[in-house]
């Protein structure tokens, strides 16, 4: 009883440390995953008053991926998805715009893009294809309209008429998403208009040339001990362009250590043992049975002609190998392409034939008859029951032939129609053919190309594991981190990295690492990770954390500021050195110890003269400047430089206000598509939520 009572007593107590714990393993689940107790668990990103759903952000990386797969293309699977939230993004923002505006698409507009006389641009193509796939008797969006609605007139099936409608309902929705953004488009486009002042502007700017004579000294002129400079220079001069590095979002600073995975040199030599040992078992044994049971040789067979051989190595190994010989054909780096040359056979490198095929019921034998009158093949084909083709130049060897055709071809007459049965898995196909042409045989190179590449051991990456982890476990804050990497045989890299970033630097598929440095703590020092392709070992330091700016110390901008502020204080001395010193360019010329230069100057062209580009204020002086009068000296960012405007060109040509305004208009406005996001969101900034997606490092 006297235990009861005491729980009894502490119940108050124990309640609350129950509901604490509670709150804390919420408030904890909370602050690292981000997404399961408050707002929305499922959005991806948020702007302007639309979302990013995980569902939709998962598709569109699907889709990016498949076109980029499709084009060829290599690409990183972070960028995809740093892309598909910005073109997710872009296409919301755009609905609620053209909501808000009242802009619609009517269907009148949508008949005539699809049918009218000459189709939309957004469609043209697919709707020109789907004709003449079709083979229908106009090209045009109204003959695949009637076909897709009366297929049997046109001879198509159900089934086909319901993939042309599928087709034409999805260019349909393209179209209106284009006409919606031309409407939109053209009213942002047309807020743009031009003023009087502004056609002047233009023509002054364009139209007028300026020769100037100038002396120019250079800042290299000036070493650095001549100069006082500091810190407070830097800052100085980050501070006069501070706007320029605001950032959006908070912004990681980090230092990092890239170790790429590789091969040893005892792997190297390794590796180049067990080639050696595959050459000379592949020279004992017939075919490939060498390496036939060793996965890191791939083998591939080719059978060519010597004339179709135009890499150097391989057409000298075929031409210096005989029968049974393997040799290696190239190395480059790790990897190893082997050549082995399995036989050389007699065959037709190019033969032209006539060919014709015809559905069950159609006879094949009637029409050899009159083929033999010297009919073209092509003039017999309907598209639908007969297909055929005149003179197409093929091979016989090295394309699949199958050995009755090819002997059939090898040995048919010339100029003779004939039909050929062959079987394919079990089934008898029918055709006639003529051989119109056949070169004389030509010796074929049956080649087996074997390539092995030396990947690093076991040994080896768990020796490249260890020597990383035990560095950063004796480096534990990113200080230590930095300053140690050298004397450890490592590099340090340095990038900036924020819940947008696609990677850090270069590493591929190194978004998770990127999670890492967002949720750690500055000075923090992550553990040696690595990425799943097993291609490079990572650590990563978070040296600082930005809010609202790129600080002047940031080593991503600090090495240029530095290198500006420099030129910009040695500038200085040079304007105090000579400010007064001549009354002339000549005289000038004489005390800067350099000579006089003539050039043109128009404002628009971004380098000035000999001087360099971005050298706005110059330019400016030199627009605004007299005739015959002497300027200067004046600073520029690479030096002082005095001039004399010594003609004025305009070319002859008038000023016209309705000319160079719409001319500005063209240039500034209508010629001049922004950018869709910064368009759209306008103050707004993106509220990007896909770290939270992100596995994290050690999950």
């Amino acid at each position: 009883m006297a235990t009861l009572e005491k729980i009894r007593s502490k119940s108050v107590l124990l309640f609350v440390i129950i509901i604490v714990a509670l709150l804390a393993f919420i408030l904890g689940d909370f602050l690292t995953s981000g997404r399961t107790y408050f707002g929305h668990p499922t959005t991806v990103a948020k702007a302007g008053g639309v979302t990013v759903e995980y569902q939709d952000y998962q598709k569109r990386i699907t889709e990016l991926g498949e076109q980029l797969r499709n084009q060829g293309r290599d690409y990183s699977s972070d960028v995809i998805t740093q892309n598909a939230i910005q073109s997710l993004l872009v296409e919301q923002l755009l609905k609620k715009e053209y909501s808000d505006l009242g802009i619609r698409v009517t269907d009148a507009e949508l008949a005539k893009g699809m049918a009218g006389d000459t189709p939309h641009p957004a469609v043209a193509q697919t709707i020109g294809y789907l004709a003449q796939q079709l083979q229908l008797p106009e090209m045009s969006g109204r003959a695949v309209y009637d076909a897709m609605k009366n297929p049997a007139k046109y001879g198509l099936t159900p089934e086909i008429a319901d993939q042309v409608r599928e087709i034409w309902n999805a260019q349909q929705k393209d179209l209106e998403e284009a006409l919606l953004n031309q409407k939109f488009m053209s009213l942002v486009m047309g807020l743009f208009t031009y003023n009087k002042l502004d056609a002047q502007s233009f023509y002054d700017d364009n139209a007028t040339t300026k020769h100037v004579a100038y002396v120019n000294k250079d800042v290299a002129t000036v070493s650095d001990d001549e100069i006082e400079f500091s810190e407070a220079d830097v800052k100085a001069l980050w501070e006069s362009q501070k706007q320029m590095y605001r950032i959006d979002e908070e912004t990681r600073e980090v230092n990092y250590i890239y170790v790429t995975i590789e091969p040893s040199q005892a792997d190297r030599i390794a590796g180049q043992q067990i080639v050696e040992e595959a050459i000379a078992g592949l020279n004992e044994q017939p075919g490939v049975e060498a390496v036939a049971s060793n996965t890191s040789f791939v083998v591939n067979t080719i059978n060519r002609p010597l004339s179709v051989i135009t890499e150097n190595r391989l057409r000298s190994f075929v031409e210096e190998s005989e029968v049974g010989e393997a040799k290696i054909i190239e190395r480059n780096n790790d990897n190893y392409r082997i050549g082995k040359l399995l036989d050389v056979k007699m065959g037709i490198d190019s033969i032209n034939v006539s060919m014709l095929s015809a559905v069950e019921g159609v006879s094949l034998d009637s029409l050899v008859t009159i083929l033999q009158g010297g009919d073209l093949f092509a003039s017999h084909s309907d598209g639908v029951t007969i297909n055929a083709q005149d003179s197409v130049w093929t091979s016989l060897e090295g394309v699949g032939v199958s050995e009755s055709i090819k002997e059939a071809l090898t040995n048919a007459a010339i100029g003779r129609p004939f039909v050929f049965t062959d079987s394919i898995q079990g089934q008898a196909i029918s055709a006639i053919y003529k051989v119109n042409k056949r070169h004389n045989p030509v010796k074929y190179y049956d080649i087996a190309m074997i390539e092995y590449t030396v990947d690093p051991s076991q040994e080896t990456l768990s020796q490249l594991a260890s020597d990383l982890r035990t560095f950063v476990s004796n480096n534990s804050s990113a200080k230590e981190f930095t300053e140690n990497a050298t004397d450890a045989g490592y590099s340090i890299l340095t990038d900036q990295v924020s819940v947008s970033s696609p990677g850090i630097g270069n590493a591929r598929d190194s978004r998770r690492f990127v999670k890492w440095a967002m949720d750690a703590k500055k000075g923090q020092v992550s553990p040696m990770m690595q990425d799943d392709k097993q291609s490079y070992l990572i650590a990563v330091a978070v040296v600082d954390v930005y809010k609202n700016y790129l600080p002047y110390t940031s080593a991503a901008i600090n090495t240029m500021l530095t290198s500006q502020a420099r030129s910009l204080k040695k500038a200085d001395k040079l304007l105090a050195d000579y400010a007064g010193k001549a009354e002339s360019l000549d005289g000038y010329a004489e005390v800067m110890g350099v000579e006089v230069a003539e050039g043109n100057v128009n404002i628009t062209t971004p380098a000035l003269l000999t001087v360099g580009v971005n050298e706005s204020e110059l330019q400016g002086a030199i627009a605004a400047a007299e005739p015959n009068k002497l300027v200067g000296p004046l600073k520029g960012t690479r030096g002082v430089m005095v001039f004399e405007v010594r003609d004025v060109n305009t070319d002859n040509r008038p000023f016209n206000e309705e000319e160079y305004g719409n001319r500005f208009t063209q240039t500034f406005g209508l010629g001049r598509r922004p950018t869709p996001l910064p368009l759209l969101l306008g103050k707004n900034k993106v509220d990007n939520r896909s770290l939270n997606f992100v596995a994290s490092v050690g999950e």
